[in-house]
């Protein structure tokens, strides 16, 4: 993307649609609707608008893009749907780069960014990258989720658990019956041995 010559600039690059499963971590992490925090990591590279060959043609030049999302329960995406503007999908946020280049020996200069948005499960999203005069290349974009793997330690299960909508959230995870029977059938024994002893 590099249209800073133009007097109107709106360049879309949409990602196709994200399903986030009902049933992520196996129906242990809370409700089938609860939102989990979905991550969006983009690399690029940014030119400096100062550095722009023909300073005299430059109409718009921004050093920065914004990340949309647009909240859907199925694929309903095509070359009109979701319309492309912003009433129609919510701002994630500006992505500004943090170092950029000057000319095209720097070109190498990579910036990587992480922004986060809650989806609910059994939905899905769409993202878009909006140009509005950026001088700019998307190397790659990523989309993840945080878990916790399955662990025990003790007395202790934890089942594989997906992070809560929230960076700071505590999601509560509900256990098989069997685990706490075992677990207390083996503290009662010992406790036995105990008093035995």
């Amino acid at each position: 993307m590099c249209n800073v010559d133009a007097t109107v600039v709106d360049n879309w690059l949409r990602l196709p649609f994200i399903r986030v499963p009902s049933d992520l971590d196996g129906g242990r992490g809370g409700d089938d609707h609860d939102p989990v925090r979905l991550y969006v990591e983009m690399r690029f590279t940014m030119r400096r608008c100062t550095s722009y060959p023909e300073p005299g043609r430059l109409q718009r030049c921004r050093e920065s893009f914004k990340l949309l999302a647009y909240d859907a329960t199925s694929d309903v995406g095509n070359e009109r749907r979701p319309t492309w503007d912003d009433r129609t999908y919510r701002t994630i946020g500006v992505v500004a780069a943090d170092r950029v280049f000057a000319d095209a020996a720097d070109a190498s200069v990579m910036n990587a960014e992480v922004r986060g948005l809650q989806v609910r499960r059994g939905a899905g999203v769409f993202l878009a990258l909006r140009d509005e005069g950026a001088c700019a290349t998307v190397l790659r974009v990523r989309v993840y989720y945080v878990v916790c793997e399955a662990t025990r330690a003790r007395f202790a299960v934890f089942p594989l658990t997906v992070a809560g909508p929230e960076v700071t959230s505590v999601v509560q995870v509900g256990y098989p019956s069997f685990i706490f029977t075992w677990l207390y059938a083996q503290t009662v024994r010992k406790i036995a041995n105990l008093a035995i002893l």
